[in-house]
């Protein structure tokens, strides 16, 4: 009694030809996983607005502006009474010519950064690079509070699910596919 294996090879043949023609050209699964980090992103500036964790980052929210010598914390915003003179102690500020407000997100003074930060830099058959365009602070701005990066695993796990699907409907676009896995690809089992 023997068993024989065979492999059925023009359905490997066929199913590794669809494989190759979705790998050639990638730029549908790079829009689709662009857009989800745009989407991630987004999610990161409305999560951390106020300072906290999300996505294994941590944003501090306005450090004080000083300490009196008395001890009290003179707050980003200000908000208390002057030492000398009359009137409040204003808020520190901003960039923009803005002051800060009690509650003001952070990084979104203007909404320039959040509104640029993940878009598609360079997009090639075999490559994907994203990044804030025409934000020349953008580059210190991420050192001091990470906006832009790649979460492992969530965002590996999602970009296996993109790529899967791709190669997925490449390849039955080219009829090559009618399932993807390898158990199809072998016969049955004689005895």
């Amino acid at each position: 009694m023997t068993q024989t294996l065979r492999i059925e090879d023009e359905r490997v043949r066929g199913m590794l030809k669809g494989v190759r023609l979705a790998a050639e050209d990638m730029r549908p699964a790079w829009r689709e996983f662009a857009q989800y980090m745009r989407v991630q992103t987004d999610r990161t500036f409305d999560k951390l607005r106020l300072g906290g964790s999300f996505r294994g980052v941590h944003w501090k929210y306005f450090s004080p502006q000083y300490t009196r010598k008395d001890g009290t914390v003179v707050q980003a915003w200000g908000g208390i009474k002057k030492v000398r003179g009359k009137g409040l102690v204003k808020g520190r500020l901003r960039p923009s010519g803005q002051r800060v407000k009690q509650g003001d997100a952070i990084m979104q003074d203007t909404k320039t950064m959040r509104n640029r930060a993940a878009l598609t830099v360079r997009q090639t058959a075999n490559e994907l690079a994203l990044g804030p365009q025409g934000v020349l602070y953008a580059a210190a701005q991420n050192r001091s509070r990470r906006f832009l990066f790649f979460h492992t695993p969530r965002d590996a796990a999602q970009l296996g699910k993109i790529l899967g699907r791709h190669i997925q409907m490449r390849a039955r676009r080219e009829g090559q596919l009618k399932q993807i896995g390898l158990p199809s690809a072998f016969s049955r089992i004689r005895r």
